[in-house]
């Protein structure tokens, strides 16, 4: 198999980016920097295994694909990696069979499938293995009193919207907010504090903002 022909190219370019991206993470520990705590810090806390928090769509996702589970760099090896061997072997196998190998664009579809199961499955079972870090571990219970953002729809009584909080260190949760009062509304976009939890939602009041 000619591992640069065209029928190859973007499963070519995904291990070349598994390459770079290990040489980034090497060349920062040999400088005394880490670029995946630096891309870690940015992104928010969507592991419902440690949370405890129902997640909305967008953190499902992103908890389905281990991001909060492993650093954020060894996720994207993850995914690089096994879309760019997945599409290999789907070419090969192609090869093989049909006696030609797929379009490009149509071997990528499958071949992103395949990633993205591998991620999942692969990077829950490294997830298990890897241990956390408990020094900067923080109680759902420590939300209450903080101040949140609802970042994706209008939160009603028993219709819950999707907002954002930042704990005492930096670090960003998502959570799931209805207002405290049955008869108010929390519209995308407004800050609100957390004043009690049921179950996976935090009862929520609008943040008063200070007279000028």
């Amino acid at each position: 198999m000619d591992l640069f022909a065209a029928e190859t190219a973007p499963f070519a370019v995904a291990l070349g980016l598994t390459l770079a991206i290990a040489l980034i993470e090497l060349a920062g520990v040999l400088i005394g920097l880490s670029p995946s705590e630096a891309i870690d810090s940015t992104i928010p806390d969507v592991d419902a295994d440690a949370s405890g928090i129902e997640l909305g769509p967008l953190s499902q996702f992103l908890n389905w694909m281990s991001f909060g589970r492993l650093p954020a760099l060894v996720v994207l090896i993850l995914i690089t990696t096994s879309f760019g061997l997945g599409g290999y072997v789907l070419q090969e196998a192609m090869r093989r069979i049909l006696g030609f190998a797929l379009e490009p664009a149509i071997a990528s579809a499958p071949a992103a499938v395949f990633s993205l199961f591998a991620t999942h499955h692969l990077g829950h079972w490294l997830g298990r293995l890897m241990p956390r870090e408990e020094t900067e571990a923080v109680s759902t219970a420590d939300f209450i009193g903080r101040v949140a953002t609802v970042f994706r729809g209008t939160a009603s009584s028993g219709k819950p919207a999707e907002a954002k909080l930042t704990d005492i260190h930096g670090k960003t949760h998502y959570v799931l907010v209805e207002p405290d009062d049955a008869q108010q509304l929390l519209s995308e976009g407004s800050e609100v504090v957390l004043v009690r939890r049921e179950g996976p939602v935090f009862r929520a009041i609008v943040r008063l903002k200070p007279v000028q």
